[in-house]
């Protein structure tokens, strides 16, 4: 993980520029290959994680449309071995260590492992959330700080072609594998 993080959190990073052939997405990311419940992509304003605090990969499949009526699938995306190609040759530090501090502190984000869909591929990419309200202006006698002020880096890990397929019901989000 980005500065051998011991968790990190997970979420979706889609930009609305990137999700204009985008007709409807959706996503699944966990432990259990028997058993899904897929959970809508939208675009948003900045990254947000949906799972926080995990110590291991799991595998990611996603579900898409795009509006001139094509559908991808991605299942099981090996997360883990993706990760563990990327760091053989990529090294990304966290706030904290670049500004030479021996720890995290109030204030600092673990990292966040996002994807998001483009056309007829999915994205995995690090959000690496820097804080940039000084240590000791981060909270006050009365609490935090009314306002910090955030940056995110964004790295992009993999980019992965979907494969075509027809006939999802987007409607059915709970689905049983045998």
């Amino acid at each position: 993980m980005p500065g051998n993080a011991a968790l990190y959190d997970w979420g979706i990073s889609q930009r609305k520029e990137d999700f204009e052939t985008v007709e409807r997405a959706q996503s699944y990311y966990g432990l259990y290959r028997t058993q899904r419940t897929w959970i809508n992509m939208s675009t948003g304003r900045r990254a947000s994680a949906t799972i926080l605090g995990l110590q291991a990969y799991y595998p990611l499949s996603v579900r898409w449309r795009l509006k001139d009526g094509r559908e991808y699938m991605l299942e099981d995306i090996d997360v883990d071995a993706i990760m563990r190609e990327y760091f053989k040759t990529h090294d990304i530090k966290l706030p904290w260590q670049r500004e030479n501090r021996t720890k995290a502190r109030v204030g600092d984000s673990d990292p966040m492992l996002a994807h998001e869909v483009k056309d007829d591929t999915v994205r995995l990419r690090w959000v690496v959330r820097t804080n940039r309200t000084p240590v000791d202006q981060r909270l006050t006698p009365q609490g935090a700080a009314t306002r910090w002020d955030f940056s995110d880096e964004e790295y992009i890990v993999a980019v992965i072609n979907g494969k075509p397929t027809a006939g999802i019901d987007f409607n059915k989000w709970f689905e049983s594998r045998k």
